[in-house]
């Protein structure tokens, strides 16, 4: 698959980061947050960081910035839509329903989490999302 658009939903650390890196990987990403204000200031995060996170400032013209109620038709058209929003199952839930609803068929959905198992992000997905659904977990339980 050749990805040609991210929309990345949730620009706190991990967000912003994962939104970073593609930017270095010059692939066109949309950073969501609830409001465009917290989104603007996560790009301004990006471009101050220390250590940079971006291999060359100008990297950053690969982000747009928005928000999860004017801007989420973003995710109608883009080849991956990463999760990262606070560790609470219900909000994740909840944008799941969203995504899922408004995705293209072929699309990739990731979530990025650090503690809630995959049995119970995916628990309320329809089995054919649950093909097209991915996470990473920093931490697991046996």
């Amino acid at each position: 698959m050749n990805i040609k658009k991210v929309v990345v939903i949730g620009s706190g650390t991990m967000g912003s980061g994962i939104a970073a890196h593609l930017c270095n990987a010059n692939i066109p990403v949309i950073l969501l947050d609830l409001k465009t204000e917290i989104s603007e200031k996560a790009k301004e995060r990006i471009l101050k960081s220390r250590p940079p996170l971006l291999f060359e400032k100008d990297k950053i013209k690969n982000l747009k910035v928005g928000n999860i109620t004017d801007d989420f038709e973003n995710v109608s058209d883009a080849d991956w839509i990463v999760e990262a929003v606070v560790e609470r199952i219900d909000i994740k839930h909840d944008i799941y329903k969203k995504i899922f609803d408004k995705r293209k068929k072929d699309s990739i959905v990731s979530s990025n989490t650090s503690t809630i198992p995959l049995k119970v992000l995916s628990e309320k997905l329809r089995a054919e999302d649950k093909k097209r659904f991915l996470y990473y977990t920093l931490f697991q339980s046996s």
